[in-house]
C-alpha cells in the first residue's frame, strides 16, 4: 500500500471561494461518474496543470532549479521547460470513498523545520548545489526580482553568488554562508529568494563551513616562523588577531619567567574579567596617532574564557613627544562593567600616560578609564613596545568593535558583542591555540 505524499507549492494557490468551487465541481464529478461506474477512470485521468508554478515534494528530494535552463525560468520569466506534472490531487481511503487533497484548497507554505530534526532530504538539492556561472551583466537591464531598471550611480548590478542571477542592491541585500562545494569561508551576498533557501541551513553551516569552524593553519610562534617575530598593528582578518595574541601572551609569559618583578602583578590578572589584547603603531612629533587592532576575551563565571570579539583602537595624543613606537598591548579588565565597556559598538579612552622607551624593548604599565554606551569602568594596561619614543602626553582614543570581522569569522549576521562575550557562543575551533595560551598564562599563577 502507498502512503501518501504531501506536496506544497511556493507561489499562492487559489483564492478559498475559487478552490472550493473547484473542489464542489470535481466532487460533483467523481459522484456522477462514480454512478455510472467509470470514477476510477475520472480519477486516473485527472491531472492539475500549474501555469509556469513549480511544485517541490516535501517527502522527496528538493530539486532546485532542476527542469529550468536560465534564471529568468526562475524567476518566471520564462516558460519552465516542463510544466506538467503526475501528481494526482485526489486520492481513495481505505472505506472507498474519494476526497479531495488538502493543499487544494488550504494555503500552503515552506515548512518551518526544527533544526535538531533537519530533514536532509529536504535541503539535499542546496546542501549538493554546484556553483553557478553568473551571467554575464549584458543579460539584464533590470533587476530580475524587482524589475527596476539599473542605473550606473543609483541602482547597480548585483550578482547573487547563489543562484548568479543579476539584481539590485535592495533586493540582494542578504548575506549566508554557502554549501561546501562553493569552497567559501565568509557570508556571500545572495539574493531574498536564495537567502530564504539558505536560512534554515545557516546553523548548520556556521558549525561546519565558517571560519570559526576550522582548525588554525598558522598556529607556529617560535623563531623557525617568521611571522611571529613581529606582530603587524593591522590585522584583517580574525585569524590573524587569534594569532597576534597569542603570540603576544607567549611573549609575555617568556619575560614574566626571566623578569617577574616587570610582570603584571598576580592579584591584577587573577582578578581580570576579561583581557583586550591588541598591536598599535604610535607616531607623530608634538601631535601623535595612533592606530591598530586586536580582540577582546571575557572571563566566564565557570573561569574558562568567552570567544573572541575583533576590536579597532585608533587614537591621538599631544604634548613634548617625538618619534614611533609600536606596542603589543594586554588591557586587564578589571570587573562586569569594564567587559560591558567593550561590548559597546565603540567606546572613549582617556588616560594620561608616561612613557620611556628606548632600544629593543620597553614596558610601561598605564591605568585608564574607559566609558560607552554599555558602562564604564576601570582598565589595567600593560605594553611592550619596540622602538624610540620619549615624552609625556594626553592620550585620547577610541575602541570599536569590528562587526565586519565578526561577521566574516563566525558567518552569523545576528550575532552582537553581548552574544560573544557574555552569552553562549562556543569557543571555535579556530582558536584553540589562543585558549592554550591563555591556559598556560594563568596555569603559572596558580603555580606561583
Amino acid at each position: 500500500m502507498s502512503t501518501r505524499r504531501e506536496v506544497v507549492s511556493y507561489h499562492p494557490l487559489p483564492t478559498p471561494g475559487v478552490a472550493n468551487s473547484l473542489k464542489d465541481e470535481i466532487q460533483s464529478t467523481v459522484t456522477e461518474r462514480r454512478a455510472l461506474g467509470t470514477a476510477g477512470n475520472f480519477i486516473n485521468s485527472f491531472e492539475l496543470k500549474w501555469s509556469g508554478k513549480k511544485e517541490f515534494d516535501f517527502n522527496g528530494e528538493a530539486d532546485f532549479l532542476d527542469g529550468y535552463q536560465c534564471p529568468d525560468e526562475y524567476w518566471g520569466s520564462a516558460p519552465p521547460k516542463d510544466t506538467k506534472t503526475s501528481v494526482s490531487f485526489l486520492g481513495s481511503s481505505d472505506d472507498g470513498n474519494t476526497f479531495l487533497h488538502s493543499s487544494v484548497y488550504m494555503p500552503s507554505a515552506p515548512p518551518v523545520l526544527d533544526e535538531e530534526a533537519l530533514n536532509y532530504n529536504i535541503y539535499r538539492a542546496v546542501l549538493e548545489a554546484e556553483p553557478p556561472d553568473w551571467l554575464p551583466d549584458s543579460y539584464a537591464s533590470a533587476c530580475m526580482q524587482c524589475a527596476a531598471p539599473f542605473t550606473a550611480l543609483t541602482r547597480g548590478r548585483h550578482h547573487c553568488r547563489f543562484c548568479g542571477g543579476i539584481f539590485c542592491r535592495a533586493c540582494s541585500k542578504g548575506r549566508s554562508l554557502l554549501p561546501a562545494k562553493f569552497r567559501e569561508r565568509n557570508p556571500q551576498r545572495v539574493c531574498d529568494a536564495c537567502y530564504d533557501r539558505l536560512d534554515p541551513l545557516q546553523n548548520l553551516l556556521i558549525n561546519s563551513v565558517s571560519n570559526a569552524s576550522q582548525t588554525a593553519k598558522h598556529d607556529v610562534m617560535d623563531w623557525t616562523c617568521a611571522r611571529g617575530w613581529l606582530n603587524l598593528p593591522i590585522g584583517l582578518t580574525m585569524e590573524h588577531e587569534i594569532y597576534k595574541a597569542a603570540n603576544t601572551l607567549l611573549s609575555y609569559s617568556q619575560v614574566a619567567r626571566i623578569n617577574p618583578e616587570k610582570s603584571i602583578p598576580h592579584a591584577v590578572l587573577s582578578g581580570a574579567s576579561g583581557l583586550a589584547i591588541l598591536t598599535v603603531a604610535k607616531a607623530g612629533a608634538i601631535l601623535t596617532y595612533k592606530l591598530g587592532t586586536g580582540l577582546v576575551v571575557a572571563r566566564r563565571s565557570d573561569g574558562s574564557w568567552s570567544a573572541p570579539s575583533a576590536i579597532l583602537s585608533a587614537g591621538f595624543g599631544w604634548g613634548a613627544q617625538v618619534g614611533g613606537e609600536l606596542m603589543d598591548f594586554i588591557i586587564v579588565l578589571r570587573g562586569p562593567e569594564a567587559v560591558r565597556t567593550f561590548c559597546s559598538q565603540i567606546h572613549f579612552s582617556l588616560g594620561a600616560g608616561v612613557s620611556a622607551a628606548a632600544g629593543p624593548v620597553g614596558r610601561v604599565l598605564e591605568a585608564d578609564l574607559r566609558a560607552g554606551d554599555k558602562g564604564s569602568g576601570v582598565c589595567y594596561t600593560y605594553s611592550c613596545s619596540k622602538g624610540a619614543f620619549i615624552g609625556v602626553s594626553l592620550e585620547g582614543n577610541l575602541v570599536a568593535t569590528r562587526m565586519d570581522a565578526n561577521l566574516r569569522f563566525y558567518g552569523d549576521p545576528y550575532l552582537t558583542t553581548s552574544d560573544i562575550l557574555t552569552g553562549n557562543v562556543e569557543q571555535p575551533n579556530a582558536a584553540k591555540f589562543l585558549y592554550t595560551a591563555l591556559d598556560d598564562l594563568y596555569s603559572g599563577l596558580e603555580d606561583c
